[in-house]
């Protein structure tokens, strides 16, 4: 259905604020945190959860908020293979965001031992989901889930406009932790290269002052965080990152990281998943990625419903 100007406009809104709270978000942890934090304010759910699926099965992360009863996650594990959602994208490798309701009818939903035994407890009468395919075995399942109405039309189509954009968070978060571990770096991973970005920035003309905030930006802080650690207010985080900005010849965080690795000397390790990154979003389709169908296979997907994956 076409948008008049005024839904129009609160829904681009409502996307900038989404884009905006996760794209200068590089560490991996405070990226998915932070990501079903902005997806719960602008498509608000009883139940917001991840999956993030990792080749090293050790390395896989599932987070639900807020947090199920213990019991039902014995539950999620034994019959997750029930979910329709997940059998409908394990069947077609189709990543983009669908409802229960656009895969099964509410009788056949309710005659499923996983509804009955895991979200008739929990309330759950409806779920949306969509991933984050980040190559072979590599992805970050969504799902949301509500008790009392449906997500309608209008907030299935901007999950799915959000995806693209949430797709090149997830690949610079992967890309950012990967250049953290690269051998021969000189560091031990998890460093941040606190003073060469400093150096770096303040050879570029930053003040101090400036400097520190654009290199805890470059180490995945959002501004909240910088805000307690440097002891500023966030409005003055926002004046800061203004003027450093202009003086980097960047317009966003995302290039305001990149450009202090560069000054750093550290840009090495992140080249190569900047380019994956704007290999993978240019070739986005109607929110539709070529990697959905080509990189991400069932069998990672059957691991993150048998294997882990949380309600």
């Amino acid at each position: 259905m076409p948008r008049n100007g005024h839904e129009g406009s609160i829904e681009d809104a409502r996307l900038l604020e989404v884009i905006g709270d996760v794209c200068g978000l590089l560490d991996l942890e405070e990226l998915r945190r932070g990501l079903l934090a902005a997806l719960d304010r602008v498509l608000p759910s009883d139940y917001v959860s991840l999956n993030d699926v990792h080749p090293d099965p050790e390395r896989t992360v599932t987070i639900v908020e807020p947090d199920a009863p213990a019991d039902l996650y014995a539950i999620w594990a034994e019959l997750a293979h029930e979910n329709p959602l997940l059998r409908y994208y394990v069947r077609t490798l189709d990543g983009r965001a669908n409802r229960f309701s656009d895969v099964i009818s509410p009788a056949e939903l309710q005659a499923l031992e996983l509804y009955r035994r895991l979200y008739v407890p929990m309330g759950v009468e409806y779920q949306m989901a969509f991933t984050l395919p980040a190559g072979p075995e590599r992805v970050l399942a969504i799902a949301l889930s509500r008790g009392e109405r449906d997500y309608s039309d209008a907030e299935r189509d901007f999950a799915n406009r959000a995806r693209p954009f949430l797709i090149q968070a997830y690949l610079n978060a992967i890309a950012f932790a990967a250049s953290r571990e690269l051998p021969g770096s000189g560091r031990r991973a998890g460093e941040d290269g606190g003073t060469d970005l400093l150096t770096g920035l303040l050879a570029e003309g930053l003040t101090r002052r400036e400097s520190e905030v654009v290199r805890l930006v470059a180490v995945g802080r959002s501004n909240h965080h910088i805000a307690q650690e440097l002891g500023i207010s966030h409005r003055t985080v926002g004046k800061h990152l203004e003027h450093s900005f202009r003086k980097l010849g960047v317009g966003d965080r995302s290039s305001a990281a990149t450009r202090a690795w560069t000054l750093a000397g550290r840009l090495g390790g992140l080249a190569g998943g900047r380019a994956l990154i704007s290999r993978t979003v240019d070739d986005a389709d109607n929110g539709v990625l070529a990697g959905d169908r080509a990189a991400v296979g069932a069998e990672a997907l059957e691991h993150a419903g048998l294997a882990g994956e949380q309600p």
